[in-house]
């Protein structure tokens, strides 16, 4: 089968398409962006495009028909497979720091500062001086009472305030008030875990599926790539 070609005003406007991300790839990598490179790129993806096109139109599919099909004939990730790479690998299968938190907000929209930072510094005294359970706490002040456990969180899951307050408290403490575009928090720290190994059963439904997309996407490059020979036809 012949396939048409990218025009060279398709291929204009895949380059305006894919230079920002292109120049913010190249200085990750540290290295300097290169004109003819990105239009090379931008023309190879215009070419499997129209080839994905033209054999989804002779098959009667949509492109995302073709590729649902190519990806159904994927030979599924075994749990045998699974394991050999967490053990190839196990550098790769760390858990990360975290804490195990809850907290008592006041958003902004119900209080200034002048009203939450009284009301929370009054309520962590009686708090740390027994005067009151955390859970009743909760109940009585919270505006997100029913959200109050944050359960185990790693860095760059909160926003930086409540990070870092979160990770610097012992097990046990409760913070001092904490402002964050939120609102103001009490924080009470349960537990820290430190960054260790995981388990291959923590590992493997996130390991499996990240094989299953790997095998898929080579399944999609083959199929691209095996037709590429037949390409230099007509231009689009």
């Amino acid at each position: 089968m012949q396939y048409p070609q990218p025009t060279a005003e398709a291929i204009d406007a895949e380059v305006a398409r894919l230079q920002p991300r292109y120049e913010a790839f190249m200085q990750a990598q540290g290295e300097t962006p290169d004109p003819a490179q990105l239009r090379e790129w931008a023309t190879e993806n215009l070419r499997e495009q129209l080839i994905l096109e033209t054999e989804a139109k002779a098959a009667g599919k949509t492109v995302a028909e073709l590729m649902e099909a190519i990806a159904a004939e994927v030979p599924e990730v075994t749990v045998e497979e699974a394991r050999a790479e967490f053990r190839a690998h196990p550098e790769r299968f760390v858990a990360p720091e975290r804490v195990h938190a809850q907290h008592i907000v006041l958003h902004r929209e119900d209080y200034t500062a002048a009203e939450a930072l009284p009301e929370l510094l009054n309520l962590r005294a009686k708090l740390l001086a027994g005067e009151i359970a955390w859970e009743d706490a909760v109940a009585r002040h919270s505006a997100c009472a029913g959200n109050s456990d944050l359960g185990f969180f790693p860095r760059g899951a909160m926003v930086e305030p409540f990070e870092e307050a979160a990770f610097a408290a012992e097990e046990g403490a409760i913070t001092d008030v904490v402002e964050t575009p939120f609102g103001w928090h009490l924080i009470r720290v349960l537990s820290h875990l430190p960054e260790e190994p995981m388990l291959f059963e923590e590992a493997k439904e996130g390991l499996m599926a990240s094989l299953r997309e790997a095998r898929t996407r080579e399944a999609l490059e083959r199929f691209v790539d095996e037709r590429k020979g037949g390409s230099a036809a007509t231009e689009a």
